[in-house]
């Protein structure tokens, strides 16, 4: 079982905070020094996986695309499943970025199915759903994301968790107009500021600042009675920390857009307007996934001109909100979007079929031969399927039973080769027991060959039981090359065979068969304590 650590990873969670305060070059070089300078593989999957986010906010597509693939590379090779877990977050946040709502759906589940399984995965769950509410702003796992982020102990994600939990209940309370919906919100956004005062790295630190005061003046116009000055104040402080930290600048635009929505609040139009303006100065669509944040910049001029009746004003920002769904569309829109043109549709369709009343039966008849064929080709193709998987299954079962053959006749032929060793020694002991001027009984050679024969039988069976891949895995591990001699050596050590058998079979002095067993265990690189008959009997095949 594997086990998470990014709940005790400080490194982590600090390359987490700086990419949130936007210190990208202190990112990427703690990516760089603590993981992928790391000998552990499964770091180094977590520091790509970083590394992509980081080009995904220097804008490098193709770069990022490049290093999730290193991380993928690396995860196949150490087959734990929490690096695969790590590699599926990186690429549900770059199909996210694409819209590609298929392909980040499915990377997202895999990866939080295996986190959600894991102990101690609190901090990566908490950046799932992160990811999962800037895919979907109707997402509905704003307290979930919140019990995550708290069992971290990270104040930064902390923070940042009850801020959106505050978002989401005042984005309830413009839906419903239920008063505890926007108590609830001011006392999330209370919470979140109390948190950021916790954290310890100053980017990050003034960044959590600045979002409680751009939320909390917003809402603060939504109260009542209303707080414009307090709300004031805090647009203020805001865009103060704005102006000290640069790497905030694309937030100016929010900054702008609260101050002209609490002067319109105070029916103050003309101030307004000049805010508005200020904040679609600034604005850029590159900061946004939303739809709705992308048109709230110029839904704003708009509604401020219908205010002042300056329709024609009014109206070329109403183009703009036209314009932006639409390019928008080509990517992504937003589920609420999407039914009402379901919806929409289906009336279309209702009216057509109210004024084609008399073509009914017609169309009747289409439908029904389009089915009757559909139901056809179904079958047909169901047919083909099937008959397609019977076929990949035999090819799958008669390549089997080739392998099987295979390592047969590997181990048939180490047989036959022992047996005719067996033999060709026979024979030369015998010429040599003939040329001997001593009395030879061929009577008694070959009772001892009958009795060698004998052994040997039993000896073939133990033979044909010898992995196929041993000899190549002896060879890979010697640190010398190996003679045929020595193969068939360590096959008889590998089948338990004593030096007297050995002896036997080969015709050899048992010395003689003790000296070759000496030379085998130096070439295969073993010290004086090591045994040659453990190593052998225990490598890996």
């Amino acid at each position: 079982m594997y086990f998470s650590q990014s709940d005790f990873d400080k490194e982590q969670q600090l390359i987490y905070t700086y990419l949130f305060s936007n210190e990208l070059v202190k990112a990427k070089d703690l990516i760089y020094s603590d993981y992928l300078a790391s000998k552990d593989e499964s770091r180094k999957v977590i520091g790509y996986v970083y590394l992509s986010f980081y080009y995904s906010m220097i804008k490098d597509r193709r770069k990022r695309a490049e290093i999730l693939n290193q991380a993928e590379l690396i995860a196949q090779k150490t087959k734990n499943p929490l690096d695969n877990a790590y590699v599926n977050y990186g690429y549900a946040g770059y199909f996210m970025e694409s819209s590609d709502d298929e392909l980040f759906l499915n990377f997202f589940n895999k990866s939080f199915n295996t986190f959600s399984k894991s102990p101690n995965e609190n901090f990566m769950l908490t950046l799932l759903y992160f990811l999962k509410q800037m895919y979907n702003s109707d997402f509905s796992g704003y307290y979930k994301t919140r019990d995550y982020a708290i069992k971290t102990g990270n104040p930064v994600l902390i923070s940042w968790s009850l801020s959106r939990l505050g978002n989401s209940c005042l984005d309830e309370f413009i839906r419903s107009g239920h008063k505890k919906d926007i108590d609830a919100a001011v006392s999330f956004y209370n919470q979140s500021y109390q948190y950021a005062k916790l954290i310890k790295e100053p980017a990050a630190k003034e960044k959590s600042f600045m979002v409680y005061y751009i939320n909390y003046s917003y809402a603060l116009n939504l109260v009542t009675p209303r707080q414009y000055e307090k709300a004031m104040e805090l647009n203020a402080l805001a865009e103060k920390v704005i102006n000290d930290n640069k790497t905030l600048e694309k937030y100016r635009s929010d900054v702008y857009g609260n101050i002209g929505f609490t002067y319109e609040g105070m029916k103050n139009y003309k101030k307004a307007e000049e805010f508005y303006l200020k904040a679609y100065q600034y604005y850029d669509a590159n900061n946004y996934y939303k739809l709705i944040n992308k048109i709230a910049v110029f839904e704003n001029l708009s509604n401020i001109y219908q205010k002042q009746n300056d329709f024609k004003k009014a109206l070329t920002y109403e183009k703009k909100i036209k314009d932006i769904i639409k390019d928008d569309g080509k990517k992504r829109l937003s589920n609420n979007v999407g039914i009402m043109k379901l919806f929409y549709n289906a009336e279309q369709k209702n009216q057509q079929i109210t004024e084609l009343g008399k073509r009914q039966i017609l169309y009747i008849v289409i439908i029904i031969l389009i089915i009757v064929a559909g139901v056809s080709l179904y079958y047909t193709f169901n047919n083909k399927y099937e008959l397609n998987k019977k076929n990949i299954a035999l090819l799958e079962a008669e390549q089997k039973i080739l392998v099987i053959q295979q390592e047969r006749l590997k181990k048939h032929a180490l047989a036959i080769s022992l047996r005719l060793d067996y033999k060709n020694n026979f024979i030369k002991g015998l010429k040599s027991r003939m040329n001997d001027k001593t009395e030879t009984s061929l009577d008694k050679i070959w009772k001892e060959d009958l009795l060698n024969e004998n052994e040997f039988n039993e000896i073939q069976n133990i033979v044909e039981k010898v992995h196929p891949d041993f000899f190549k895995s002896l060879a890979s591990k010697s640190t010398a090359k190996l003679s045929n001699l020595d193969m068939k050596y360590a096959a008889y050590i590998y089948m338990n065979m004593d030096n007297q058998q050995i002896a036997n079979i080969l015709k050899a002095d048992p010395n003689t068969v003790r000296v070759a067993k000496y030379r085998l265990k130096q070439k295969m690189g073993l010290g004086k304590n090591d045994d040659l008959r453990s190593f052998i009997q225990n490598m890996d095949l």
